[in-house]
């Protein structure tokens, strides 16, 4: 094999984070008993990528950008005077309740688990959300574990989630390589560790500057031929 060990980024990755978040969005509207608009998600979208843009770089702490969010969001629409820590509190709690795999994902990490791939996921997501996500999702199926940022205590790029990878596997990180689908955070974190790495990139929303796949087909072949 080419590779002892592939680490998996989750969302977007692996699970449809886009729609675990819309279906998390509504439920916090169902509690606050506020109509729901489609277009909300799309407003909500860049807010939430900003505020893990800020996280990331190491400028908020989780415990602040999980709330603040919602703070931007709900007063760009018009909603002011809310419990903004209890609305966080809803949004993490639909969050965590669903899962919901790529099309074309589990299939493609069976036949890597066929193969005797290795497999385990690392992820910037919320500890207890992501944990109840995979148990959902049954990724122990496939991944030896699922580690994230929050346990580890650096975000991606910072490389230390890799490096406390590279000691739960037991698998020097030169034999091992990483797929995401965020440039800065998992490109750029896997470059610091020196990891191979592959972006998944089914938009085609990126250039051909760095090695790239466009479905698990590619991504199959550029892992086992």
């Amino acid at each position: 094999m080419k590779y002892e060990m592939i680490y998996f980024d989750l969302d977007n990755t692996i699970l449809d984070f886009d729609k675990s978040e819309e279906y998390a969005l509504k439920s916090v509207f169902e509690y606050l008993n506020i109509r729901y608009d489609e277009s909300y998600i799309e407003i909500y979208r860049p807010i939430n990528e900003k505020w893990w843009k800020l996280f990331s770089e190491g400028k908020y702490k989780k415990e602040v950008i999980v709330v603040e969010r919602f703070r931007e969001f709900f007063e760009k629409i018009g909603v002011f005077n809310l419990n903004f820590n209890e609305v966080a509190k809803v949004y993490l709690k639909g969050l965590s309740s669903v899962a919901f795999f790529i099309e074309g994902a589990e299939e493609f990490l069976e036949k890597l688990k066929e193969k005797g791939f290795r497999m385990a996921a690392i992820t910037n997501g919320v500890e207890s959300v992501q944990q109840k996500r995979a148990k959902i999702a049954k990724l122990d199926r496939f991944f030896e574990f699922v580690l994230t940022s929050e346990k580890v205590g650096k975000p991606k790029p910072e490389p230390d989630i890799f490096f406390y990878a590279e000691k739960l596997s037991n698998v020097p990180l030169s034999r091992s390589i990483y797929i995401g689908d965020n440039i800065e955070t998992d490109y750029e974190g896997a470059k610091k560790a020196k990891l191979d790495f592959i972006l998944f990139d089914p938009k085609n929303k990126f250039g051909n500057n760095i090695k790239k796949v466009e479905n698990y087909k590619e991504l199959y072949r550029a892992l086992v031929d």
